[in-house]
């Protein structure tokens, strides 16, 4: 057979490849695999470099459901109706303060009417201690809770 004058034809029967089209789409196919590595390794660095953030402190104002006892109000772990009487004193209930400490352990306060703020502090850091700052950020929140309550506010 007999190659017409448009075709490129070697012996043997191989394609001419001297266009540069292949060697065009190769360079392309190099290219995009430097890139993806780039990027792989770019997000490799990005999560070495990330440092932690410090803890945030606990929200002490974070609320936990307790399910409703035989009376009809919530109850708290660690109070007995020997305490009730007491606490009638002390007026209604408003509202039963629950913290949780670092540790995972929940301490539970009912808020009485007549309460005020720093006693209530005062009781959950007699159960779970607090650092000053969270201290202050307690006695502050229960504050708000009181007055929002009462209707001071």
């Amino acid at each position: 057979m007999e190659a017409g004058a448009g075709w490129r034809c070697r012996p043997g029967g191989r394609l001419d490849m001297s266009h540069g089209f292949v060697r065009h789409i190769r360079r392309n196919q190099i290219a995009r695999d430097a890139y993806e590595r780039a990027v792989r390794q770019a997000r490799g660095r990005a999560r070495k470099r990330h440092t932690p953030a410090p803890p945030r402190p606990r929200r002490p104002d974070q609320q936990v459901y307790r399910p409703r006892g035989p009376g009809g109000a919530a109850r708290s772990p660690g109070e007995s109706s020997a305490g009730a009487t007491a606490a009638d004193a002390r007026g209604p209930r408003l509202f039963c303060l629950e913290y949780e400490g670092d540790d995972g352990s929940v301490t539970a306060v009912i808020v009485h009417q007549a309460d005020s703020a720093e006693e209530v502090t005062q009781r959950v850091c007699a159960r779970s201690p607090l650092e000053p700052a969270l201290r202050r950020a307690l006695c502050q929140r229960v504050q708000d809770e009181l007055s929002k309550r009462r209707g001071t506010r």
